[in-house]
């Protein structure tokens, strides 16, 4: 689904992103982990367009997307949630959902996309009128992930969805991931929190300097003492 080949990044003269390989294959929960300033968000960031590339390819169901624009990269079904959740404070929870069948991918499918949205997180609909800044962060993070469902992805990017949630708050978002993902979306997730997220990922890659410094089965990279002690300091 998404290829990933030697990707670069450079902010000015400092490399962020140093020849970066990876793959999301259809079905699958992808776990990108690392310290905080390895790389994560602008490498998720580079595949959604909102970061510029400097070299390297990026292939989403073949086709070359690396000089892609944002919004031809959202139409071809990659919908990215972004750190920190980036709602519309002042307006209500139905309308930031609405927002996200702007996508013409998404057109004509508004009724039956809203209405899955409030089977993964029912209480949405109780809250439909309220203010999305009268929320609390749980409540905001659902709806900024409904809202990514209402464009219909295939490829569903979470940049640190449990960042600010409570421990029994992030169990049931990452429940709610799970179910999404049973629906036939695929997941790439970053994520601090590494114990759960390797627990629910398919796959994982650690990235350390802006560099993969390790891939692999999520279960096996999980149970690997350098990897507790050198780059997740478990």
């Amino acid at each position: 689904m998404l290829d990933i080949k030697n990707l670069c990044v450079n902010y000015g003269a400092v490399r962020i992103i140093d020849d970066v390989s990876m793959t999301v294959g259809d079905g699958e929960i992808v776990a990108l982990i690392g310290a905080n300033g390895t790389g994560k968000t602008t490498l998720v960031r580079a595949i959604s367009k909102l970061n510029g590339t400097d070299s390297g390819k990026i292939f989403f169901r073949g086709e070359d997307i690396t000089d892609a624009s944002a919004d031809k990269v959202v139409e071809a079904g990659i919908i990215q949630v972004p750190e920190g959740r980036k709602l519309f404070a002042q307006m209500s929870v139905r309308e930031n959902l609405e927002m996200g069948a702007f996508a013409k991918r998404a057109r004509g499918k508004e009724k039956e996309n809203l209405e899955y949205v409030y089977t993964v997180f029912p209480e949405l609909k109780s809250m439909e009128k309220m203010a999305c800044g009268n929320l609390s962060g749980g409540q905001q993070q659902m709806v900024a992930i409904g809202r990514s469902i209402m464009a219909c992805p295939e490829l569903l990017i979470l940049d640190e969805p449990s960042i600010g949630l409570s421990p029994i708050t992030t169990q049931h978002m990452f429940e709610a991931i799970r179910l999404i993902n049973k629906n036939g979306i695929s997941v790439l997730i970053t994520e601090q929190n590494v114990h759960d997220v390797l627990k629910m990922a398919n796959r994982a890659y650690v990235m350390q300097q802006g560099r993969i410094a390790m891939s692999g089965d999520a279960k096996e990279i999980a149970q690997n003492e350098e990897l507790k002690k050198i780059y997740l300091g478990l």
